[in-house]
């Protein structure tokens, strides 16, 4: 069984199979996908892939008890294998007492537009090549660039069943790209790199990816190291989501809130951040590479205000963790792969734009400094951030002097949303994931001079 209407048919299958052995609820969740991948090593094509991402991811209920089981082959011996697995497991674990239900929801699957693009399906491997050197051409802005990166092209369809009724359906065509770019001359190295995603051909950017990794590897020659000192910091869009969102999936994550490991933990209705700071999540955003008409457990989601003038409005829960937190399932439940559990995580978030224009931002700025595409992000669950600036500039006077180096900011996660002095009236967006520069109170910058 390798075909889309199969694996349907399949869902549907290993849900009676697992009732019939005794199982309480069971949840089927089938993907038929393939992506292709191209690497690019020193300006040139090196590696090309073609490869299946299909398979199955099987959960069953016992007595409170879960067992997961998957597999990737498609003969009746393994599936019937995968179900008995899961529900052996089932048997065996102990009881979850935080486990209430699988989900049901009967709203009707909304539709998003741009989700499905015929053109990347039909894209062939010469078509494939010769968009990738153009963009590579692109970067060839100096006699010395070095030039590696990574371009995926790839669609799927993904079918999610379980013995409560839920029955979904959905498909997406995507294309990503990116590329790093170091330019060396002598000692003197700059190193820069830009990315672009969409889920249509039309709306991919593959000459721009080229065209600023290149130019912005070129503006960070002649770097040097800076003083020790406390500075404002203006970080530009993509540092500004890069900054934001991983702060708020883990403080806003209810089994992250729940394990009292969450940023956020009973924060709800409190100010979390500056005043200036909106964000929304929109899972409809049409064209997203991150919009879906339902979640991983078949729920549709809803579009939330996150974040209201500084203020926390609410968590993103799932079906396991809803109960847990007292709130509402809003369908944000997240597999990292089929074969894992579904965990709380946001769509398409889009960080609201203030009312300075950026030119403004930069030329009101005494001494400080400039970060591209170089987010100020911790590591896990711990709030302390130390990052380095890896695409930075000193202003003074509102002038871009030089690029920075061997420079690190320290903070804390806390640190970078209540200092949060503006935002830019210009946003960038990219494939619904929206943010605009966002100038930062100072921060302590180790300069290393």
């Amino acid at each position: 069984m390798t075909s889309k209407e199969d694996l349907h048919e399949l869902a549907e299958y290993i849900v009676k199979h697992g009732l019939s052995l005794g199982a309480d609820q069971v949840e089927a969740y089938t993907l038929y996908g393939s992506a292709k991948s191209v690497q690019v090593e020193r300006g040139s094509i090196r590696k090309f892939t073609d490869v299946s991402n299909s398979g199955l991811g099987i959960r069953i209920i016992k007595d409170k008890s879960i067992g997961m089981a998957s597999t990737t082959i498609f003969t009746t011996e393994s599936i019937e294998n995968c179900v008995k697995n899961a529900y052996s497991l089932a048997k065996v674990s102990p009881p979850d007492p935080n486990f209430d239900s699988l989900p049901f929801d009967d709203k009707p699957s909304p539709e998003i537009p741009g989700r499905h693009d015929q053109a990347i399906i039909d894209l062939d491997v010469e078509e494939f090549t010769e968009l990738i050197l153009q963009s590579i051409q692109e970067a060839q802005i100096h006699e010395n660039a070095v030039i590696g990166g990574n371009f995926t092209t790839g669609h799927g369809v993904r079918y999610i069943v379980n013995s409560l009724g839920i029955d979904r359906t959905s498909s997406q065509t995507s294309v990503s790209g990116y590329l790093g770019v170091k330019i060396a001359e002598g000692e003197d190295i700059g190193n820069a790199y830009y990315y672009d995603a969409a889920t249509a051909l039309s709306n991919f950017k593959h000459l721009k990816i080229g065209n600023v990794a290149g130019e912005r590897a070129k503006k960070m020659l002649g770097s040097k190291k800076i003083e020790t000192a406390s500075l404002p910091v203006l970080l530009d869009p993509d540092s500004t989501y890069g900054t934001v969102e991983p702060i708020l999936s883990n403080g806003i994550n209810a089994l992250s809130v729940f394990n009292r490991t969450a940023f956020f933990v009973d924060k709800i209705g409190d100010s979390i951040a500056s005043e200036k700071l909106n964000i929304t999540d929109d899972p409809f955003y049409p064209g997203g590479t991150d919009s879906s008409p339902f979640d991983d457990e078949g729920v549709v989601p809803k579009k939330l205000n996150l974040i209201e003038n500084g203020m926390l409005q609410t968590y993103i829960t799932d079906s396991y963790t809803a109960p847990l937190v007292g709130l509402e399932n809003t369908g944000h439940a997240s597999r990292g792969s089929f074969a894992s559990r579904p965990r709380p995580a946001p769509y398409t978030l889009s960080i609201k734009p203030g009312t300075t224009s950026k030119d403004s931002l930069l030329s009101d700025m005494k001494e400080g400094v400039l970060m591209i595409a170089s987010p100020l992000h911790s590591s896990g669950n711990n709030p302390q951030i130390s990052a380095q600036i890896n695409q930075g500039f000193l202003v003074k006077n509102g002038e871009i002097l030089h690029p920075i180096k061997n420079a690190v900011i320290g903070c804390t996660v806390f640190d970078v949303y209540q200092k949060i002095d503006d935002l830019s009236k210009e946003t960038e967006n990219r494939s619904g994931h929206e943010a605009p520069w966002m100038l930062l109170e100072e921060l302590q910058v180790s300069g290393g001079k």
